[in-house]
């Protein structure tokens, strides 16, 4: 090589002339930064020499995918690649693709070797380019060696239990609420733009790029996270791989939640547990991920829209002062027509029932439901509320052959008087709707389900 050429390496490189940048340093020389945390370009150009070096936030595409891209426009409209290859190396942990091109345009010549990379302590892409008379990679190579980034990624720590009471309440709470406008969150999306020019100093080309992300990515965390800080959680923000989600905590654990539900209209958000959803970007408000990305969140009024009131976990005082010998004659008056069956007709469907004909008869009656870590286990049973407090039924009384014996019996023992509590089936039904029977008091539809015990 050169002297000159090993001068100017030496220039560029010099470990005095480390630069601090928006999240990282580079050790680099006669450079101008542009941007902030979620997006800025870094320019450093010497005789013969030329350096960029993007960054912005993942949108979720491999390192390949840019490179892809940068290739396909460095072809036709004049330009024709002589050569090219890929290749890669290591920062360290992380992989960098590399993409050497040899090109031509209007009879001049010129290489340029492209590096392109995801960081997962910034949650960022990165994407540099040099070019150089003498053609040289390990210059490029070296400067990318000196990056130091400061590692913003948490890894929370995944909350086990499931299907229990807590888990239970944040679900029905984020069942109770949907998106006014119901759609699927789209994916954000990346243009990379170049330009050619020709002169004295021979063929240059000068590249950009643009990321553009949907507005929703950002509306709808910041929607569910006052949500859920109204309603008494402790929710951070996450950021990773182009998704933005949530997470609850409960003690020193905490659970992740998909903004993406499967049905939109039916819910701001699913509990997910894979262990992607623990490991990212953690953001302490909207606020803070708004600064992160470059971005304004503004919440329009009626972003979410209430479906219904959510459950709520209740511990009842029981009746002991009225008579409920009234009470217990019409349930062992009625019985329910099929069988008992955990996949046909269970405790659930004979509590809406028993709920739907007690609600008829002017009672006031409400479902309860326990949790995989109630005494009860999951199941449900009904509660009457009187003038001295409650009277719980356990509607799934089974005798032989899985036959209901009647409608239902009175409970005294204190696991039937606390539980998760719904005001009605339709309330069930559109926070559960694979268990929901969506009956209303004194439903029609009864005839179906129970019959009277008593023969003329």
């Amino acid at each position: 090589m050169h002297l000159k050429m090993l001068l100017l390496i030496g220039f560029l490189i010099d470990s005095s002339l480390a630069l601090q940048a928006p999240g990282f340093s580079i050790v680099i020389g006669n450079a101008t930064v542009q941007g902030n945390e979620g997006a800025g370009v870094l320019t450093s150009e010497a005789p013969c020499v030329r350096f960029n070096l993007f960054w912005m936030k993942d949108i979720g595409v491999g390192p390949e995918s840019y490179l892809d891209t940068i290739q396909n426009l460095y072809t036709g409209n004049g330009l024709v690649i002589g050569s090219k290859s890929r290749s890669s190396f290591r920062i360290r942990d992380i992989k960098v693709s590399i993409l050497d091109i040899n090109y031509s345009f209007a009879g001049y010549r010129a290489s340029k070797t492209f590096a392109a990379w995801y960081s997962p302590a910034t949650d960022r892409t990165y994407l540099a380019s040099m070019e150089s008379c003498s053609g040289d990679a390990q210059m490029l190579f070296n400067i990318l060696r000196s990056i130091s980034e400061t590692d913003r990624s948490r890894t929370l720590v995944k909350r086990e239990s499931r299907n229990d009471t807590w888990s239970l309440l944040l679900s029905d709470l984020l069942s109770s609420w949907r998106y006014a406008e119901p759609s699927h969150l789209t994916g954000a999306q990346f243009l990379i733009h170049t330009n050619h020019t020709v002169s004295e100093r021979g063929l240059i080309s000068y590249d950009g790029i643009d990321v553009s992300f949907p507005q929703d990515m950002f509306v709808r965390p910041a929607a569910v996270f006052y949500l859920l800080r109204d309603a008494g959680y402790t929710p951070v923000i996450m950021q990773s791989r182009g998704n933005v989600w949530i997470a609850v905590k409960d003690g020193d654990e905490w659970q992740a939640i998909s903004l993406n539900p499967l049905n939109p209209d039916r819910g701001v958000g699913v509990q997910v547990f894979e262990g992607e959803w623990y490991t990212g970007i953690a953001y302490s408000d909207p606020e803070e991920l708004a600064t992160a990305n470059s971005i304004n969140i503004s919440v329009p009024v009626d972003y979410i829209v209430r479906r219904c009131e959510p459950s709520r976990y209740v511990q009842l005082e029981m009746d002991n002062s009225t008579d409920s010998s009234y009470l217990e004659r019409i349930l062992g008056e009625h019985t329910y027509i099929p069988r008992y069956s955990e996949d046909g007709f269970d405790c659930s469907n004979a509590s809406q029932v028993c709920w739907s004909f007690l609600k008829g008869l002017g009672y006031d009656a409400y479902l309860m439901v326990g949790a995989r870590d109630h005494p009860l286990g999951e199941h449900m049973w009904v509660v009457v509320r009187t003038d001295h407090g409650y009277t719980a039924i356990e509607c799934a009384v089974v005798g032989s052959s899985q036959n209901f014996v009647n409608l239902g019996s009175i409970k005294s023992e204190a696991d039937y008087y606390r539980g998760v509590m719904y005001n009605s089936s339709v309330q069930y039904s559109l926070l559960n709707p694979a268990e929901g029977m969506w009956l209303d008091p004194g439903d029609k539809r009864l005839r179906s389900w129970m019959r009277s015990r008593i023969t003329s």
